[in-house]
């Protein structure tokens, strides 16, 4: 079989698009490397299970595909789906969580009746001075009986208003004591209500990879057979997005917390399977909290869980580590068990991790096709992209047929006329282009357009639809099946069906080649400059090589073995770039040009 990656963007229609996508993409592909953020993490996680089962001779591919089916399926209890039942509210957090997905329903009744039933306390309140109004004026006759019962209308409706809206307030000012979130994204099967999200997830796992019970899959599960599975999650606490796992050992995690989040048997291998906590050289007192295990030993759910905290529906998840940015502050030490006011610490006072809270990889990088790039790909990487649908595209499902496709900017349409329809499209353009400006240059880069799906959901079919109808659910079952066969005919020509494209496996690694070389001219070319002519009265880099080990003014020493090599190797490079001039390659290249460029892992 060919092989392939995929990256899976976040939104809750991907659990009805993605695994009948998957299903019919591992007829002809095996998955190398998997990757998904948000809800497109449950998606990954699934994906990855199931190759894992496939490699040790499981076929469950079949399985995968019918869990869009159960997800649209009305649940036993509740008369709904059993997607809207996955989440289920915390204690405290019932009353807010009804009043927001009363928004999901259909018609403007029904939406009323919800929250009337939520707010019915405060519209008593409200309406009582408008009865009092009424009793006082219940004498009155003709022309003060009717001015009467419009002041009464008027007093009702501002008293409704008033007090529906306090009572509003109070419920979400509880929502920093429920860890920012109306679902923990687990409950209790003991408790008897239905089967909350992480409890199925971690279900659907076990069962798909084959894992004995109270041993969750790991990542080093997936890895041992050649599986590789990336997640994002943003920690709001450092202001920057993770990818899981996590790779430097800093995070502690405390139990009981957890044990709200996840099923006791996988708190219980946490416990058993402490990590490495990096080395600062300065006591820590972690108090009751635990090291998180390792990139190996974290449970795959555990991960999704942490990419998938969609803000204020999902709590956000609370890990610890230690503030080394935190000085100690005085040349004089204080008295016994004194705290220096500020973010300093007192000398004797030993460092304790703190909250670190993580929610929602979607909030900075929604669709990360960088996860597992390469300049010359030894196989594709497929991206889907979930969009809003528009009015001169027929067909749901898209993907470029060539080259120079894919390649406009899409437009954002504001609309100018008074109203708070308007204000709140602004303020929603704001908030896409602050969370989605990486992504979106991506998709149209050259050698990642062409790789890409595009399927176009209708308002009812995207966005936070948790209870959608049965044709709803099966056209989106169609949508993830068309999608794959779009990437099959593009790249798999004449096999199974697959129609020839002039966007082909080869013409992808052309474009790669073509956009390489041009890039690499450049940086080379700029790199050869910089070593042949710097700046009057600074060193020359062959001075800096050659500098004595203890050199102060420098750091990150060359090793023994490092310094002999060094001139010879940059030499080398210097002469390859002298000689490309960073010009060859660049006519005819690809467009738009992307940038090459250094930037931290995350």
């Amino acid at each position: 079989m060919r092989k392939c990656d995929i990256v899976m963007k976040g939104g809750i229609t991907s659990g009805i698009v993605y695994p009948s996508m998957v299903s019919v993409l591992a007829k002809q592909y095996q998955f190398q490397s998997i990757g998904g953020t948000s809800a497109g993490a449950i998606a990954a996680t699934v994906t990855a299970a199931a190759e894992l089962a496939r490699r040790q001779g499981r076929d469950r591919f079949d399985e995968v595909a019918q869990i869009p089916h159960w997800l649209g399926r009305k649940a036993d209890q509740g008369g709904r789906s059993n997607l809207f039942h996955l989440f289920q509210p915390q204690a405290g957090m019932k009353g807010l969580f009804r009043f927001a997905t009363g928004f999901l329903l259909p018609g403007g009744w029904h939406r009323v009746r919800v929250w009337c039933r939520v707010l019915w306390l405060e519209i008593l309140v409200g309406v009582l001075p408008a009865a009092a109004l009424l009793y006082l004026a219940a004498d009155a006759t003709g022309w003060r009986l009717a001015l009467a019962v419009v002041l009464a209308l008027v007093v009702g409706i501002a008293g409704v208003a008033v007090t529906a809206a306090a009572g509003l307030l109070l419920r979400i000012r509880r929502l920093p004591t429920h860890q920012y979130g109306l679902c923990t994204g687990y409950a209790d099967p003991a408790a008897g209500g239905p089967v909350s999200l992480i409890g199925w997830l971690d279900e659907r796992l076990n069962t798909l990879a084959g894992k004995p019970p109270g041993q969750p899959l790991t990542f080093g599960d997936l890895r041992g057979a050649g599986v590789t599975l990336r997640m994002i999650t943003t920690c709001l606490t450092y202001g920057r997005p993770f990818t899981l796992p996590f790779e430097a050992g800093e995070l502690y995690y405390d139990p009981e917390e957890m044990r709200r989040f996840f099923p006791e048997a996988v708190v219980r291998w946490m416990e058993a399977h402490p990590g490495t906590i990096a080395d600062h050289r300065e006591p820590v007192d972690a108090g009751t909290r635990q090291p998180l295990p390792d990139a190996d030993h974290l449970p795959v759910v555990v991960a999704a869980r942490l990419s998938l905290s969609f803000p204020v529906l999902f709590c956000a998840v609370p890990l610890y580590a230690v503030d080394w940015s935190r000085r100690r502050r005085g040349e004089n030490e204080p008295a016994p068990g004194a705290r220096v006011p500020g973010d300093t610490l007192a000398f004797k006072e030993v460092r304790q991790p703190e909250c670190v809270w993580f929610a929602d990889g979607g909030i900075s990088s929604n669709f990360p096709m960088h996860l597992f790039d390469a300049p010359l790909p030894r196989w594709p990487t497929f991206g889907v992209n979930l969009r809003e649908a528009r009015p001169d595209r027929k067909a749901p499902v898209w993907m470029p047929t060539s080259n120079r496709a894919g390649i406009a900017s899409l437009w954002r349409r504001l609309g100018v006329a008074a109203g708070l329809g308007a204000a709140g499209g602004l303020l929603g353009a704001i908030f896409d282009a602050a969370q989605n400006w990486t992504d979106n240059l991506q998709t149209f880069v050259p050698g990642f357009r062409d790789r890409i799906v595009h399927v176009y959901l209708e308002p009812d079919q995207g966005g936070l639809n948790l209870d959608m109808p049965h044709e709803v659910v099966t056209a989106l079952i169609d949508y993830g099946q068309q999608a794959a066969q779009k990437l099959i005919d593009h790249f798999v020509e004449g096999k199974d069906g697959g129609k020839p494209t002039r966007m082909t496996w080869d013409n992808h690694r052309w474009i790669r080649y073509r956009s390489t070389m041009a890039l690499l001219e450049e940086l080379l070319s700029d790199f050869a400059q910089s070593i042949a002519q710097p700046e009057t009265g600074d060193r020359t880099y062959a001075a800096l090589i050659q500098r004595p080990p203890d050199d102060p003014q420098i750091g990150y020493d060359l090793t023994p073995a490092q310094r002999a090599g060094a001139p010879g190797e940059t030499a080398e490079v210097q002469q390859l770039g002298t000689a490309m001039g960073g010009k060859l390659m660049h006519d005819g290249a690809p467009k738009p040009t992307p940038a090459l460029r250094v930037r931290p892992t995350f």
